[in-house]
């Protein structure tokens, strides 16, 4: 398939046609995706659309403050077929595979997406890799709509900006990501609130879980890469689930000598996610990808399949390749 954009305007005029709207999110939601479905669910709401976003899964506890009752989490409660349905965030198929009898409810399909490795899978893609977030091509989506955007609305924009850019970290950010969150501020949100949820809103269990992690780091090439594990032992002695170890990527990359850092998380039996992060100039996307996976420069992910020490066999040679192949 061609990898090209259909236009803005071309998939505002199907949104605005549209009288119902199914908005879905990937696995394992993070701020991004769920602020970005919730935002324009919000939006297509407020034209007296039905829309709905079906996440599949339990909110994350930092994100329970933009649940509403657009979110729907049992089949039952959906429609047998939408007009239009809409996947945020999501680089491909993969990302909702448990969800594609959803997709395939829909008349028509949209995918807005920032990631440089998506496949372009919809029958309406518009995908802008070099944007720090995809709720940044939501703002853009709404606001070239001609919708005004409420309060919650822009709360959820903010947070889909502010947990992507690693709170406008990450050299992604531009002087017009500032402006859209000088903007969504203007709005009236209430960023304390905001900033209180997202990053300082975290179960005791986590921090428990989190200290069993870093007892099991490992350094390689010069203590440059460090990588951390979290198995399903972890998990039930701890009482946490998968998703309580975010963030554990970003808290090894803060180490002095560490340009990139990795998480692997046993997501099921024997199924172990791995996420990268890179400091400086790493392409950590290299290791992703010769995984199946995929992301950015600085942040991305991928699955391999089999125990602690599979994984290490496999990551670890091409670990070396990729600060070999660097000017590090």
């Amino acid at each position: 398939m061609m990898k090209t954009n259909d236009s803005l305007a071309d998939i505002i005029s199907e949104m605005k046609k549209a009288e119902s709207i199914l908005f879905l999110t990937h696995v394992t939601m993070d701020g991004d995706t769920a602020g970005s479905a919730a935002a324009l669910c919000r939006a297509m709401l407020s034209l007296g659309k039905t829309a709905h976003i079906y996440t599949g899964e339990s909110f994350p506890l930092n994100l329970k403050f933009l649940d509403f009752e657009g979110f729907i989490r049992e089949h039952s409660m959906l429609l047998e077929e939408y007009d239009l349905v809409m996947t945020v965030d999501c680089s491909d198929m993969s990302r909702f595979d448990k969800r594609m009898d959803l997709y395939n409810r829909g008349k028509l399909s949209v995918n807005i997406d920032h990631h440089a490795t998506n496949d372009y899978y919809a029958d309406l893609n518009y995908v802008e890799a070099d944007a720090p977030a995809a709720g940044e091509i939501v703002y853009k989506l709404i606001r070239e709509s001609g919708i005004e955007a409420d309060v919650k609305t822009a709360e959820a924009l903010y947070t889909a900006i502010v947990t992507d850019t690693g709170q406008f970290q990450y050299n992604t950010t531009t002087s017009g990501t500032h402006r859209i969150a000088a903007e969504l501020l203007e709005a009236g949100i209430d960023l304390n609130y905001i900033s209180v949820n997202l990053f300082q809103t975290v179960r005791k269990e986590s921090y428990i879980l989190r200290a069993k992690v870093l007892e099991t780091m490992e350094f390689l090439e010069n203590d440059r890469f460090v990588i951390a594990f979290a198995d399903r032992n972890m998990f039930n002695e701890t009482g946490c689930m998968p998703e309580d170890s975010d963030g554990i990527s970003e808290l090894l990359r803060n180490i002095e000598s560490v340009e990139v850092s990795s998480m692997a998380k046993e997501i099921s039996d024997g199924v172990y996610k791995i996420s990268f992060r890179s400091k400086n100039d790493i392409d950590v996307s290299k290791l992703a990808s010769g995984f199946g996976g995929g992301g950015h420069r600085k942040a991305s992910g991928c699955t391999i399949r089999g125990n602690r020490e599979k994984v290490k066999a496999l990551l670890y040679p091409e670990v070396t390749k990729l600060f070999m192949s660097s000017d590090l």
